[in-house]
């Protein structure tokens, strides 16, 4: 397929100003882009006209409301986010955790939405953000599961054996192997024969021992099969 390098050059710059921590001025983006200014400037102009970008007082640059009513708009009509929403809601409101949908889309593993739980602590990662295969409890499930969906590189970077146990207990804990500190428990959301995503619930390491891991991934799994039921055209418990 055809690309089209302005599009290439707009996505480059929003993502410039993701990893920048929303704010840049145009000539940090500029550098970091490695683009003239002029150019940049009138790229950033277009995608002001769409409120994607804004600037400040100062003149610098930030993501727009318009990526948050793109970003809502597209996982209000994708089937798995609208079903779950309401089961991660659930989950992290009975247990007290941060929940996660995480699913392969375009070959990635990405987070497609996730609610807090009811403590101060605020979990890692943000929607949106790719979640590395090999060294996941959700890209363990999805090797163990539809390899095909996250491609082959991430199957041969991952232990065979760890693959093999996760799909054999029907979830997965990873501990501190992708973010230092968090631990997080997966489980699969299988509907029609498919692997759909994966619900997870993510919280600092020192908290989740022994009951208390328990029951996050009592809860976890529940709420995965919620979420499958659904899909499924079947009834919530």
């Amino acid at each position: 397929m055809e690309r089209s390098g302005t599009v290439d050059k707009a996505v480059r710059a929003l993502e410039a100003l993701r990893s920048s921590g929303g704010v840049a001025s145009l000539a940090e983006l500029a550098e970091r882009l490695r683009m003239p200014k002029a150019t940049l400037h009138r790229l950033l102009a277009s995608l002001a006209a769409h409120a994607l970008v804004e600037q400040d007082g100062e003149g610098r640059y930030r993501l727009g409301v318009g990526l948050i009513r793109l970003g809502l708009g597209a996982q209000a009509i994708d089937a798995v986010a609208r079903v779950a929403r309401p089961e991660l809601e659930r989950a992290a409101a009975a247990f007290g955790e941060t929940f996660f949908l995480v699913a392969a889309r375009g070959g990635r593993l990405v987070v497609l939405d996730k609610a807090e739980g009811t403590g101060l602590l605020r979990a890692a990662p943000t929607v949106g953000a790719e979640v590395p295969v090999d060294v996941t409890a959700s890209g363990r499930l999805y090797l163990a599961h539809a390899p095909e969906l996250v491609g082959a590189a991430a199957a041969g970077r991952a232990a065979p054996r760890a693959v093999q146990e996760a799909r054999r207990r029907g979830y997965d804990i990873n501990e501190a192997e992708w973010i230092d500190g968090l631990t997080v428990i997966a489980a699969p959301v299988l509907a029609h024969g498919a692997l759909h995503g994966c619900i997870a619930c993510a919280a600092a390491a020192p908290s989740l021992r022994g009951e208390r891991l328990d029951a996050a991934v009592r809860h976890t799994r529940d709420a995965a099969g919620r979420v499958a039921r659904s899909l499924e055209g079947g009834t919530r418990r």
